[in-house]
């Protein structure tokens, strides 16, 4: 389930709707299988701008991150290749999260892990050449640039920086969440009959509780990495 918030150009006008951010759909009964804070809610345009700021640094400290780093970050995240196909996702994001706003910067992430799941360090070139090989390089060229090489002025995230970015980015998925819960709990005080608010409040205070074991969780393997 993905929830409100305006696009945003970051880059240019092209890119304008290259967000992971969908309007809120019509309320449904909330199930164990519908936890809205997977893809959470941002609230307004100077945090969506912060946001996908972070996302770019984080990208480009994982990009230049020596690989032992880069995987110990990207385990923390999401968890090894083994977990998630055994889909063990109690203390990492599970499939369906969204750690990043913008659908490029997702994109370059997910090539990362490709790599790093093979085994191979998840450098720029590689990266750049793994989503060619996918027809996706035009798509991202304009962020691969500037991890790359970025715009003059703007300063470079060290790869020293990773797991404090990665932990920022955490932060901000795990807050988005709570805002996404409170949306849709203030959308079912209006909508649903009386008698079905508990259980409406039940059921979002379950998913709070699994974001939050994740968070700790994903909060304290970053510390260690």
């Amino acid at each position: 389930m993905t929830v409100m918030a305006d696009t945003h150009p970051d880059v240019d006008a092209v890119d304008r709707d290259d967000t992971a951010i969908e309007p809120l759909p019509e309320l449904e009964t909330v199930t164990p299988g519908q936890d809205p804070t997977l893809a959470g809610a941002i609230g307004d345009t100077a945090t969506l701008d912060d946001t996908l700021a972070l996302e770019l640094d984080t990208l480009t400290a994982l990009l230049w991150a020596p690989p032992v780093m880069a995987r110990r970050v990207l385990d923390a995240l999401i968890g090894t290749r083994a977990d998630r196909d055994a889909g063990r996702t109690a203390t990492t994001l599970p499939g369906g999260s969204v750690l990043f706003l913008r659908e490029t910067h997702q994109t370059v992430f997910d090539a990362a892990v490709a790599l790093v799941d093979e085994g191979s360090p998840a450098t720029p070139v590689l990266v750049n050449a793994r989503l060619a090989e996918h027809g996706l390089a035009g798509r991202t060229r304009t962020v691969m640039l500037d991890i790359g090489s970025p715009p003059h002025g703007r300063p470079v995230a060290d790869s020293a920086d990773l797991p404090y970015l990665a932990a920022a980015l955490i932060d901000a998925w795990y807050r988005r969440g709570y805002t996404a819960l409170l949306a849709r709990m203030t959308h079912a005080t209006l909508q649903r009959p009386t008698a079905e608010l508990a259980g409406h409040w039940t059921a979002l205070t379950t998913h709070q509780h699994a974001a939050e074991t994740r968070w700790l969780a994903i909060r304290d393997a970053l510390a260690r990495s």
